[in-house]
C-alpha cells in the first residue's frame, strides 16, 4: 500500500486492518452506545439516512480527530482490527445471524434492524452477541 496522503474525511470510510485505536470489545460497545445515544438526543428517534451518516462522520471526527474509524462505526472498527472485517463477528446482534457482510443493513427480505432506517431506540436496544 502506498503512503499517499488521504484526507481524514475520506480515510474514515476505509477499513484497513491494523488500526491504532486498540479497541477492546467493551470499548467498541461503549462508544457505539454513546454515539447512537448522542445522535438520538440531537436528531430524534427516526432521522433520515443522510442525517445519520453526517452525524456519525461529525461525531467521530470531533471525538477522534486523528483516527480513521472504519465506516464511522466503532463496531466495524473493532471487527476489522480483530477479525479482518467479518461482519458475522460484530458484537451486536442485528437480527441476521450468519450473514458475513453488512449485518447491520437489512436485506431484501427486510429481516433485522438497519442502521440506516430503523428507529435509534431499536438500535440502542439490540442485544450483544455472545
Amino acid at each position: 500500500m502506498s503512503n499517499i496522503a488521504v484526507p481524514l474525511s475520506a480515510r474514515s470510510s476505509l477499513c484497513q486492518k491494523g488500526s491504532d485505536m486498540d479497541l477492546t470489545r467493551e470499548k467498541a460497545l461503549k462508544l457505539h452506545q454513546q454515539m447512537w445515544s448522542d445522535m438520538q438526543k440531537e436528531l430524534g428517534d427516526c432521522p433520515a439516512q443522510y442525517e445519520r451518516h453526517r452525524f456519525k462522520m461529525k461525531w467521530v471526527r470531533e471525538k477522534f480527530p486523528k483516527e480513521a474509524v472504519c465506516s464511522n462505526c466503532f463496531l466495524c472498527e473493532y471487527v476489522n482490527s480483530a477479525q479482518d472485517h467479518k461482519c458475522s463477528c460484530c458484537p451486536i446482534n442485528w437480527g441476521r445471524d450468519g450473514e458475513s457482510t453488512n449485518s447491520c443493513e437489512k436485506t431484501i427480505s427486510g429481516i433485522g434492524v438497519d442502521w440506516r432506517r430503523s428507529p435509534i431506540s431499536e438500535i440502542l436496544a439490540l442485544p450483544e452477541r455472545c
